[in-house]
């Protein structure tokens, strides 16, 4: 399969805030940055596919834990199917936690969703985040309030605005040291 093309985009949607406050430990965010670039094969790079999962505690949500799933993937596209996705929920729930987000990468540099990204996600709901990096994530994913953060609002996605992803993401360390 070639590289997507800017024409399999929909055209930038309007951006919204996000609702919430969201919580990313620094440890899954290591985690995120180093599985997407790991989808290869034998043709190069690949999208790739990475599940955040946490709590939510009220109206915040702690990131805890990244999980790469089995998925079908390739120079344009990753899938991960309802089994491999069960997988991921089966070993999430052994934890005490749940799959609250999902990051995929993009071949070039657009960040919003492509024409299909809205509809195969498998389990969206009320406030989910679909993250989405550019370059096959080679380049990681921050700041987040440059790349493509989502949320399922009112029943579909929304592209959030960067003000808002600075203001309700945070980054949390995974030691201080206040010595």
């Amino acid at each position: 399969m070639s590289q997507r093309s800017e024409s399999e985009f929909e055209p930038l949607p309007p951006r919204v805030d996000l609702r919430g406050r969201f919580l990313l430990a620094e440890p899954a965010l290591a985690e995120t940055e180093r599985l997407l670039p790991t989808y290869r094969g034998a043709d190069g790079d690949h999208e790739g596919l990475v599940f955040l999962c946490g709590r939510e505690i009220g109206s915040t949500t702690l990131l805890c834990m990244a999980v790469a799933p089995e998925a079908a993937h390739g120079r344009g596209h990753v899938m991960a199917d309802q089994q491999a996705v069960g997988g991921v929920v089966a070993a999430a729930r052994t934890l005490g936690l749940g799959v609250l987000a999902q990051v995929h990468s993009h071949p070039g540099a657009v960040t919003h969703h492509s024409r299909g990204d809205d509809h195969m996600v498998l389990m969206p709901f009320e406030g989910m985040l679909s993250i989405v990096a550019p370059h096959y994530g080679h380049f990681g994913i921050r700041p987040l309030h440059g790349i493509g953060v989502h949320q399922f609002q009112d029943g579909r996605w929304r592209l959030a605005t960067e003000n808002s992803i600075a203001d309700n993401v945070t980054i949390i360390p995974g030691s201080l040291d206040l010595r």
